[in-house]
């Protein structure tokens, strides 16, 4: 149920979210193929990102509350126009799709637990959200003339790390449940680091040129699910109950943009501009 969803999301966000130090000496076991093994359930420490991916209060839809956020610098570089469209979309979040538990694309579904399976060619992604999924190629190139919820995603090896190109998003998807949204020029670049048998750091860099003045980062660490964690059937459908909240969450959210839609620091006037 989606009640059982967002319950999830509290006991994340109460969890820490300090990012694990990286621990450049480690070295990982690795798969008969010789490449770092990342095998297993992984569970994301992610400052309650689901529910806006900047610092927020505490509240109905923003879950416990989050003084970090993910974001480097705690700042969204939106285009004055997209700045306003974000407090639009703020006012109605029955545009929300994630509320019509439709996939949450990339990096949206890593704030979720998931589970990683690895093969000689290709590595699968097993989200626990939304029945989501996706194969991560290790060779070809981006389809043309292809859009997709989930993106999608070509992978190399640097070292220890595994690098995951993933273009090919639709503009459907969203960051969070606060509005915060992306073009289908998205494309983001993930890196998975392993800092310890059971821990590793998840960093993002998105750009996406219709909608931000600049390139973002994002980033927090994932730690390895306890043995006898499985990845459940997530029921988003099934006693969905959000949709008759959703106006009432508002009033718990007020003026949550005020100071975080400044785009540019060195701006004059920190209220976006109207398209």
């Amino acid at each position: 149920m989606r009640l059982g969803w967002l319950a999830l999301l509290f006991t994340i966000a109460f969890q820490t979210s300090g990012a694990f130090a990286q621990d450049q000496s480690y070295t990982p076991a690795r798969t008969p193929e010789g490449t770092p093994n990342l095998e297993g359930i992984w569970q994301p420490q992610s400052s309650g990102a689901a529910y806006s991916i900047l610092p927020h209060p505490a509240g109905f839809l923003l879950g416990a509350g989050s003084k970090t956020g993910v974001v480097e610098g705690g700042v969204l570089p939106y285009q004055p126009w997209a700045a306003e469209l974000v407090k639009y979309r703020l006012e109605h979040m029955e545009m929300d799709p994630t509320g019509h538990c439709h996939y949450e694309g990339v990096p949206h579904s890593m704030y979720f637990a998931f589970q990683i399976f690895q093969g000689p060619k290709d590595i699968a992604v097993v989200h626990e959200n939304m029945h989501a999924w996706r194969i991560i190629h290790m060779d070809g190139q981006h389809p043309k003339d292809y859009l997709a919820w989930m993106g999608d995603s070509r992978g190399h090896w640097e070292g220890n790390t595994l690098v995951v190109d993933v273009a090919n998003n639709n503009d459907k998807s969203v960051f969070d449940m606060a509005g915060h949204f992306h073009s289908d020029a998205l494309h983001v670049v993930e890196r998975f680091t392993p800092t310890g048998p059971d821990s590793m750091l998840y960093e993002a860099t998105l750009d996406d040129p219709k909608v931000f003045t600049r390139p973002f980062k994002m980033k927090f660490p994932l730690r390895r699910a306890a043995k006898d964690y499985q990845i459940m059937e997530a029921g988003c459908f099934e006693g969905e109950r959000d949709q008759v909240h959703i106006k009432e969450g508002l009033a718990t959210i007020p003026n949550h943009y005020e100071q975080k839609l400044n785009t540019d620091p060195g701006a004059a006037d920190n209220k976006p501009d109207k398209k």
